[in-house]
């Protein structure tokens, strides 16, 4: 094969990966309204130069885990209500809710415990991890749908085959101790 030919191949894989993301992020699900400004967005995966930290690495490391599927930071709404900034780390194993100042893991969600991710089908960055055995996160993040993606492609290997759940409502419960009536009240305008 000749120079020519693998750069012809290259960008044609290129070109097909790139009408590939493009579907995918038309209207996610057929459900989820998209904002125009976000359906050209490349998906990177590590947007915080994870699979380089060291601290990071470390923490992973821990639970033998070695490959950092998605990294960014989003904000996490807390039991009080109160907007904490984390960053939200997806590895082959798990999902870790990282302190974004000490580097220090907050949480750690074995992808065997979750049972389902809950969006609305309006244009915001609202988005829920269920775990039945403990509770709820509700993060906000203009990258849901990215998360979601790499959620739910590694929730099916992990799970030999069985697909994520993802609901669409555009009010649903939370399994926490809080008040749900503050949430809106506070966060439903962002």
């Amino acid at each position: 094969m000749s120079s020519t030919e693998s750069e012809e191949t290259k960008s044609e894989k290129k070109e097909d990966e790139k009408k590939e993301d493009e579907k995918r992020l038309e209207k996610f699900m057929g459900k989820k309204e998209r904002r125009r400004s976000s359906l050209n967005k490349p998906l990177q995966g590590d947007y915080m130069g994870a699979k380089t930290n060291n601290k990071i690495l470390s923490i992973i490391g821990k639970h033998e885990e070695k490959e950092v599927l998605f990294a960014d930071s989003v904000i996490k709404i807390n039991r009080k209500c109160k907007r904490q900034e984390r960053i939200l780390l997806l590895t082959e194993k798990a999902l870790y809710n990282i302190d974004p100042v000490s580097i220090k893991s907050k949480r750690r969600i074995g992808l065997l415990d979750i049972s389902c991710v809950k969006m609305s089908g309006l244009q915001d960055n609202f988005f829920v991890i269920c775990v039945p055995t403990e509770y709820d996160y509700l993060f906000v993040s203009s990258k849901k749908i990215e998360i979601c993606l790499q959620l739910r492609r590694q929730y099916q290997f992990v799970h030999h085959g069985q697909v994520l759940p993802i609901e669409f409502k555009n009010t649903w419960s939370l399994n926490a101790d809080i008040r749900k009536e503050e949430i809106m009240k506070r966060y439903i305008s962002l």
